[in-house]
């Protein structure tokens, strides 16, 4: 994965701001922390259903991704694919089983299932499945079901105006998903008899597909949290956020 476009809804500001009234506040001090941050993690996630202006934050069901470049794979997926205006759904239906900041090795940790995952959005193809030779450009569509996430994120902190913010530079990922299902019209340049043909060896390897593409593909939803997060906390301190 070479290619990601920024989310183009975040905003930049220099002043801090207070953590809005219907978020759980959790305090470092507190013997209860990590059972409090997790709470707030649950309790916060659904309301992204809607823009947080001050916080940096658009919608994120769905979430507007208007890039994404995913580099050819190199044994059954040697295929480069591009897709425009993306829209991504079901990320605020995780049902989380972890998440946690640990202010010493300065990570954030969160693990969890989608039980769905959808990519919408206009693609275009070049290159060969299975040896096959497959182009097309159209709509496309790709469904993840029961998606299992471990992630850790890496962060430092920098200081502004007398506060502490932080930024990820780095994180790790595994996504494992139960099954996947594409969906791509327009292949051959509109044959259908092909067309059909690719969608369903697509579907009935896609364990395959998905091993070939998996860090291509990790690496996108990585740049995509990075992004989420640092938006949040170049405006939000761990102070207001925390204490």
């Amino acid at each position: 994965m070479k290619s990601l476009l920024l989310l183009p809804v975040l905003f930049i500001f220099s002043e801090s701001v207070k953590l809005p009234s219907n978020f759980i506040k959790c305090n470092r001090k507190d013997p209860d922390w990590k059972k409090c941050v997790f709470e707030a993690a649950v309790h916060a996630t659904p309301q992204f259903t809607r823009p947080f202006k001050e916080l940096n934050i658009p919608s994120i069901e769905p979430l507007l991704v208007p890039e994404v470049t995913i580099s050819a794979g190199s044994n059954a997926f040697r295929l480069t694919q591009n897709y425009k205006n993306c829209m991504i759904y079901g990320l605020t239906k995780v049902e989380a089983s972890a998440f946690g900041f640990d202010f010493d090795k300065k990570t954030i940790h969160l693990e969890g299932i989608f039980p769905e995952l959808r990519l919408i959005g206009t693609y275009t193809f070049d290159g060969k499945i299975l040896l096959l030779p497959v182009v097309g450009e159209g709509p496309g569509e790709v469904t993840f079901k029961n998606v299992k996430s471990n992630m850790t994120l890496f962060y430092e902190e920098y200081k502004k105006k007398e506060k502490t913010h932080i930024k990820v530079v780095s994180a790790t990922l595994k996504l494992t998903p139960s099954l996947i299902h594409f969906k791509y019209e327009n292949l051959f340049n509109g044959d259908k008899r092909l067309g059909d043909n690719i969608n369903q060896v697509m579907n009935e390897n896609w364990e395959a597909l998905y091993e070939d593409i998996e860090e291509s593909f990790n690496q996108v939803v990585i740049k995509i949290f990075t992004s989420l997060v640092n938006s949040v906390f170049s405006k939000l301190s761990i102070e207001e956020a925390f204490d």
